[in-house]
């Protein structure tokens, strides 16, 4: 399934990269934050069942320079009892778009966990969080990159 989010960035393009490397320790820690926010909004919105903390690996490789920009290769994989949880490879993109803006997205797909039932889950309610998943990374992402490090 296709999910994407995007938001801009009030810093040059060449800084949210540099700042973007200062930060990809943090990075996973965030995605485990994300993913536990959208299990909390699956708790809300689903049939009264409890939020479940799950800790997520997740990989970015080195940028690559493409048409649209500079692009990161994302994976995103719960670990531990993996066929039960959904699996996101993405592209994160930084991309130009004024003197002291930068476009900050994440496009991707996700594979719903447990075949035909996961699918049929995904088009009730797992897409929702996926989508506040991605959002709220994506989110941090860009709140980091907008400042100086150590301010």
């Amino acid at each position: 399934m296709f999910v994407q989010y995007f938001t801009h960035v009030p810093v040059d393009l060449g800084t949210v990269e540099t700042r973007l490397d200062g930060i990809r320790s943090s990075l996973e820690e965030w995605a485990g934050v994300a993913y536990r926010d959208g299990e909390e909004l699956r708790a809300k919105v689903g049939p009264g069942a409890n939020g479940y903390a799950k800790t997520v690996r997740l990989d970015i490789g080195l940028p690559e320079i493409r048409p649209a920009g500079l692009v990161y290769p994302v994976t995103w994989t719960a670990t531990g009892a993996e066929a039960l949880f959904p699996k996101l490879s993405a592209d994160l993109i930084l991309a130009h778009i004024g003197s002291h803006k930068t476009k900050l997205s994440l496009q991707g797909t996700y594979q719903p966990p447990l075949g035909p039932l996961g699918k049929a889950a995904d088009r009730i309610l797992l897409r929702n969080v996926a989508e506040a998943t991605v959002q709220d990374w994506v989110d941090r992402v860009a709140a980091a990159v907008s400042v100086e490090p150590g301010t």
